[in-house]
């Protein structure tokens, strides 16, 4: 996903040989790849334990992201070539070839990594259909496809932006994907709201992150266009709205959590006022169509997705606001270094 100029990378050193690495690695918006994962993992389990297994989670996260962002300039060289000459490829300061393969492994490895979290969650049965092995392994394929999908055949098509909201969904569920049901509490015998084993409610958090996702994709698509047709960003806006308000009716599924009352009045209120900026801004970056408005609004909605993250902790574990308080510290480290690599 590019739509971002390049300001912010050009105000860092450029005698530095690292520099340009994080610059195509986009490392200032792993952050939201992570946090994904830890609100996923607690929302099932209740508590970020087993931490062997998170970790392991969170590695697998931030290796498929990582190739995700190698592979996106690695199949763009040539457009990059006339409209972003200074990005780490076209100028030359990282190899296609070197960029290509270190891709490449970062794909193969966040699948390898996601098999072992899962396989070391299975415990004694490793090869049942629903076993953690067997998740983990499926959505870190699925993911890799879609990535894959995303910067290569299907980049210029209509099914880019479902593609790129179908890896955040999927990185929502990599985080759910060690869950053995009936071991945690989170669902009973007698009425298990699940579906393939995840519980309903990681599907639902997963399919509204999937469509903000998708709705700031197409958002973005053509950034850099001067003048733009309105009707694809007012359509890009209702994608994210939606996203948004299935985020906050996430306390209406159904779910074995015990809220009380307060939780369930207030959590929807609460995503409602955290989102009346990401709407203002994405609603007027539509009206006045011009890039550095769409610019605000992108990064504005990526940005938005470690508070969300961090609220949605919140009503995982009310008891425990410790937290919230972790996944919302990621954006220390987003903001910082977004300040001299750019967010997208």
């Amino acid at each position: 996903m590019k739509f971002e100029n390049e300001d912010p990378s050009q105000t860092a050193p450029q005698d530095s040989k690292i520099i340009p690495w994080l610059r195509l690695l986009r490392l200032s918006a792993l952050p939201t790849a992570i946090s994904n994962i830890l609100m996923a993992f607690l929302l099932v389990h209740q508590t970020w334990t087993p931490t062997l297994e998170l970790c392991l989670l969170v590695l697998a996260s931030s290796l498929l992201y990582s190739s995700g962002m190698v592979l996106n300039d690695v199949f763009d060289i040539e457009i990059d070539r006339i409209q972003r000459p200074s990005r780490p490829l076209p100028s030359g300061k990282i190899s296609h070839q070197t960029a290509k393969t270190v891709g490449y492994l970062l794909l193969f490895l966040g699948v390898l990594v996601a098999s072992l979290a899962g396989w070391i969650g299975s415990g004694s049965n490793p090869y049942l259909p629903t076993s953690p092995f067997t998740r983990a392994t499926l959505i870190a394929i699925l993911l890799a496809a879609c990535i894959l999908l995303y910067n290569g055949a299907l980049k210029r098509t209509l099914f880019a932006p479902f593609l790129m909201g179908s890896c955040r969904g999927l990185n929502v569920l990599l985080g759910t994907s060690t869950l053995i049901p009936l071991a945690t509490g989170m669902t009973t015998s007698a009425s298990p709201p699940t579906f393939l084993s995840i519980p309903l409610i990681a599907w639902w958090v997963s399919i509204s992150i999937g469509t903000l996702i998708c709705g700031v994709t197409l958002l973005g698509r053509n950034e850099a266009v001067e003048s733009q047709k309105r009707l694809p960003l007012f359509i890009a806006c209702g994608f994210i709205i939606a996203g948004i308000t299935g985020i906050g009716s996430v306390v209406y599924c159904p779910m074995d959590l015990k809220l009380p009352t307060v939780i369930k009045q207030f959590y929807p209120l609460i995503v409602a006022v955290i989102s009346l900026t990401i709407i203002r801004r994405v609603v007027g970056a539509a009206v006045v169509a011009t890039p550095s408005a769409i610019q605000t609004g992108v990064i504005s909605v990526l940005r938005s997705l470690i508070i969300l993250d961090a609220v949605i902790c919140f009503l995982a574990a009310p008891g425990s606001q410790h937290y919230a308080l972790i996944v919302l510290s990621l954006l220390i480290p987003n903001i910082l270094l977004s300040r001299y690599i750019s967010t997208t």
